[in-house]
């Protein structure tokens, strides 16, 4: 038997597959915490798009001459009246810079995050980490939330107050800010919601940043990551640098959690229940498709 096992595992390890062993107490534990999708789904929810624009705005030349002032775009935007500009990236990026990424990412998981809020974000606060040029900020503020938008970068705040000032928000504010400066005390406050979008793998540390994001929520976080592949509770460490807008800010050690990873530290983070958002419709990005990313609403 035990030659056998030495022969599963090598040939396992010549496709380039690893037989690890995982605690009995965290597979029970794990398997114990998972939540069953509920039978109804909330109903179909699609971004506000094209963006509208405050009347007597930008003209189209302005807001032209304005979005070329910045080298790099995370996000597509079109606006009303047909003006539109596409995401910009120092090296292209076929899955990144889909202009339809971003859209089917809110089909996703924002009707889930509507529904618990009773189908409404009217009077709900709503924080956006790492908020890059605002596009989560924005639609959030179109459906009647009051918003707080934040990132470390100055230069993608400008991008973000941009966006503002061509829609004419009044519900949303932009600020740079450190993920370690967070705080109830220096954001006025905690939030019904907190949005942890496609930020949890340029950190080194994730659990202290999922522990500083449930700090600021009272009710929700909606948390959106890449994650490892492994079906183990596993960290994938990988090397970045800040040559992008959709990179980590600083060089070094970045961490991808597999799906079992992000749910032990929940678990660690004693948050009261959550839901891995289910994919239910084929009409996403590849990488939700293959298990390359995953979210989760989370109940604090």
């Amino acid at each position: 038997m035990g030659m056998m096992k030495k022969s599963i595992r090598k040939l396992l390890y010549w496709f380039g597959y690893e037989v690890q062993k995982i605690s009995k107490y965290s597979a029970d534990h794990l398997a114990g915490k998972k939540r069953p999708v509920p039978v109804a789904t909330p109903p179909p929810l699609g971004p506000v798009w094209p963006l509208p624009r405050q009347t007597r705005g930008l003209t189209d030349d302005e807001i032209r001459k304005e979005f070329v002032k910045f080298d790099m775009w995370h996000y597509t935007y079109a606006f009303e009246g047909g003006i539109s500009f596409p995401v910009r990236h120092i090296k292209p990026d076929r899955l990144i810079d889909d202009p339809k990424r971003h859209a089917q990412r809110f089909r996703h998981f924002m009707p889930w995050l509507l529904d618990a809020q009773n189908g409404s974000f009217k009077g709900k606060r709503v924080l956006d980490i790492a908020c890059n040029s605002g596009y989560w900020s924005i639609q959030c503020a179109l459906l009647g939330a009051e918003v707080v938008g934040f990132d470390a970068r100055p230069e993608l705040i400008r991008q973000a107050d941009l966006i503002k000032s061509i829609v004419g928000l009044t519900n949303v504010k932009f600020t740079v800010l450190d993920i370690k400066e967070m705080n109830p005390r220096s954001l006025n406050g905690t939030f019904d919601v907190v949005l942890n979008m496609g930020f949890l793998f340029h950190v080194s540390n994730p659990l202290e940043t999922l522990q500083l994001s449930k700090a600021m929520s009272h009710k929700h976080l909606l948390l959106d990551t890449a994650v490892s592949t492994s079906k183990n509770p596993v960290f994938e460490l990988r090397w970045e640098e800040p040559q992008d807008t959709w990179t980590a800010c600083r060089a070094g050690i970045v961490v991808y959690p597999s799906r079992r990873a992000v749910e032990m530290m929940l678990m660690h983070c004693q948050v009261t229940d959550w839901l891995e958002i289910p994919v239910r419709s084929r009409e996403i990005p590849p990488d939700y498709l293959n298990h390359r990313h995953a979210s989760w609403l989370i109940t604090v």
